[in-house]
């Protein structure tokens, strides 16, 4: 991990550091992909459109980590990348990664193993995606976000009805169904600021 950072250290000197705010879109899927771009703190989401326009989010990105890279390849941005917490990074142009990498093979080596593991991280969504119902997928997500609070599971908010959409790569009134649903059920309590899991979700709706 150490290394794998150093490759990181040494494009971000290399780049031009900003603030972005929550709700900006630091690259949109389709535009010219020129550059990486590496994150020093905040928090970002990678979506992409799906059919009828909806959003569907692939993942989140925190510090120490970076998007952009297949401006390599000279291609077009696959992924919109959005700031969902404000955040500090560095844009570092092709040129300069490219000589970086060209004249250091052992960091070009450690950007391969992140580009690998952000690979199968894609997998996984896909295959969940494609391989799980609405609800399966809503289990999932729940089991994945949820951390104990006070003697209580509890997923963190605030998380939209349409974040939850995107995530699930679902239709928001599908997710306000389950939802209700579930409350009723006295499964869970849904407030603005957080998700309570009274009890376990059943395995099956």
């Amino acid at each position: 991990m150490e290394e794998a950072d150093e490759v990181l250290a040494e494009l971000a000197k290399l780049g031009e550091t900003r603030t972005w705010e929550p709700g900006t879109a630091v690259v949109t899927e389709g535009d010219v992909a020129d550059s990486m771009y590496i994150i020093h703190s905040g928090e970002l989401r990678a979506v992409v459109a799906g059919d009828g326009g909806r959003m569907v989010e692939l993942n989140t990105l925190g510090a120490g980590e970076f998007f952009g890279e297949l401006m390599l390849s000279g291609e077009l941005r696959a992924a919109t990348v959005e700031v969902t917490v404000r955040a500090q990074i560095t844009r570092v142009t092709r040129a300069e990664v490219e000589r970086v990498l060209t004249s250091r093979p052992d960091l070009a080596f450690h950007m391969i193993q992140r580009l690998v593991q952000r690979v199968r991280t894609l997998t996984q969504t896909v295959r969940r995606l494609a391989s799980v119902d609405v609800y399966g997928r809503l289990v999932g997500l729940f089991e994945a976000l949820a951390v104990d609070e006070a003697g209580r599971r509890v997923v963190p908010g605030p998380l939209s009805q349409a974040r939850i959409a995107e995530r699930l790569g679902a239709s928001k009134a599908m997710v306000n169904r389950l939802l209700q649903d579930l409350a009723r059920g006295g499964y869970i309590e849904v407030t603005r600021e957080r998700i309570v899991l009274h009890r376990k979700l059943p395995p099956r709706w």
